[in-house]
């Protein structure tokens, strides 16, 4: 990351996932071999990402003791915490720190640019980053336009990452080029559309997944590690988190990459970002 910090590059993503069985998800994954988990205080799921942490660091697993070193934890502030001023923020902050049971945060995102609220937002967690609690600031759902309302107030410690949806599916390469240019890593959730099944079974995705010898899946998280992105899977399911992390099958050809670049139309990227306006505007 442009701190100087390393974020591994595959994540566990939280989202959906019932605080009631987080903990057993997160051994689960972390027997599996994920060591970044993304969540948010918005997917009430904190306290049980927390509870397996802790399980984890307590116990050993693949023979080898697990340290809160080896790990690497983001979570992100909500909406209407934002509007409540920046000492919820940071009260939201240290909540997030106790459901979590530790005594720092990897990296910290703002969920939303929240009109009128996110520049504050910001300005708080620089702070808290100064204070040795926060090691990363980052942004989630940035358009170019909410990014420079940040540059304009003036920036002490920039982001290091934007998370985005990002996917063979919703491939924004003029987005993603600029926060790259800004030395800005792109985090891509919703990465391998599972939640769309007509998705898994685009022609294009399965004869190039075909021809590597791997699954959709696996092809689309190799398509997002290849531009170098972090990328954001969720599954609950045991044989799924292996699958996801077996995607070293070497590089997807420059004709196969060319022809996933393409699948997202003109029309895909309006409807997104038009509802990605709406949204910011309703909040």
């Amino acid at each position: 990351m442009n701190n100087g910090l390393k974020v591994p590059s595959l994540a566990f993503g939280m989202y959906k996932i019932p605080n009631e069985t987080a903990k057993a998800t997160v051994m689960q994954a972390i027997e599996a071999g994920y060591r970044h988990f993304d969540t948010a205080s918005y997917y009430e799921n904190e306290e049980g990402l927390g509870q397996g942490l802790q399980e984890m660091f307590q116990t050993t697993t693949k023979k080898q003791p697990l340290s809160r070193e080896d790990v690497f934890i983001c979570t992100k502030v909500w909406n209407d915490v934002q509007k409540q001023g920046r000492k919820a923020v940071r009260k939201s902050f240290f909540q997030s720190l106790k459901y979590l049971q530790l005594d720092y945060l990897d990296l910290f995102l703002i969920h939303w640019p929240v009109p009128g609220f996110h520049v504050e937002t910001y300005k708080e967690l620089e702070l808290l980053c100064q204070e040795g609690k926060l090691r990363s600031i980052g942004i989630s759902n940035y358009s170019q336009k909410d990014y420079e309302e940040l540059l304009d107030a003036g920036l002490s410690i920039p982001p290091v990452l934007n998370q985005i949806e990002v996917s063979p599916f919703m491939y924004r390469p003029q987005q993603i080029h600029y926060f790259q240019s800004q030395n800005i890593l792109i985090s891509a959730f919703k990465a391998i559309h599972r939640a769309a099944p007509s998705a898994m079974e685009q022609s294009d995705i399965v004869q190039i997944s075909q021809k590597y010898n791997v699954t959709p899946a696996q092809l689309m998280i190799r398509w997002g590690l290849q531009k170098e992105f972090v990328v954001v899977t969720k599954t609950s399911s045991s044989d799924r988190m292996t699958e996801n992390l077996n995607v070293d099958f070497g590089e997807i050809e420059k004709e196969d990459m060319d022809i996933l670049n393409g699948i997202t139309t003109s029309e895909d990227i309006r409807i997104r970002e038009e509802r990605e306006r709406n949204t910011k505007m309703s909040l």
